[in-house]
């Protein structure tokens, strides 16, 4: 049986900025996106933009981050409708274009990807990756269950019909792709870090095939 292996998306196939810049936080990527959710929930709450900043923010800290969830919980915003609005961006703007279908195919397992971007993003990067064949292998961001619960993991598996003993999740964050794969056995690749939290460390994605062959599960 082929292991499966679970690719994270943002800052581990590809940079942000066209640069080495990695981190969502400093990326132009995320200032335009914060600029686009200023104007909805100005344009949604009927407020100044400085009172939506502010709103963000509140509920950004009050929801760890998920800010779709805390949208729907305090003002009955639709998730869908937030990131429709939101995260319709262009990937060429913020990516370097670049064929990845040769470097996936080279990855000796069942492929998938799990990103805690929405799908109307994420979709669009593995159009603009050439790796179009692969959107029904993607799981986003938009449901309850999202990354970092180890659930969502499980959910994979489950799905796949691999356990988690004959899993890999390859990611750049520790706390969302390390350590809650880790939590429920999975082998773990931390690209772009050096972490002894992941089972093992590479400088780049494109070093994963030469590691994958010499990983024992």
């Amino acid at each position: 049986m082929k292991p499966l292996i679970i690719l994270d998306l943002d800052g581990t196939l590809y940079n942000f900025d066209n640069s080495n810049s990695v981190n969502f936080t400093f990326s132009k990527f995320y200032d335009e996106i914060k600029k686009k959710v200023y104007t909805f929930l100005s344009r949604k709450l009927g407020v100044g933009e400085d009172n939506a900043r502010e709103i963000y923010e509140s509920i950004k800290t009050e929801f760890n981050g998920e800010v779709s969830l805390g949208l729907e919980a305090k003002f009955c915003i639709d998730r869908y409708e937030f990131f429709g609005e939101t995260w319709s961006l262009d990937p060429s703007r913020f990516i370097e274009k670049a064929n990845r279908l040769p470097l996936i195919k080279s990855l000796d397992g069942e492929i998938v990807f799990l990103t805690s971007a929405p799908r109307v993003w994420a979709s669009e990067v593995l159009k603009y990756l050439d790796l179009n064949d692969y959107q029904e292998r993607l799981f986003t961001g938009e449901p309850n269950l999202r990354k970092p619960d180890p659930k969502i993991f499980l959910q994979i598996c489950d799905r796949i019909d691999i356990p988690p003993q004959r899993s890999i999740s390859v990611g750049d964050q520790v706390h969302s792709d390390i350590l809650p794969a880790k939590s429920v056995g999975m082998k773990t690749v931390l690209v772009r870090g050096n972490s002894t939290e992941a089972d093992y460390c590479i400088n780049s994605v494109d070093e994963l095939p030469e590691l994958i062959r010499r990983i024992r599960i």
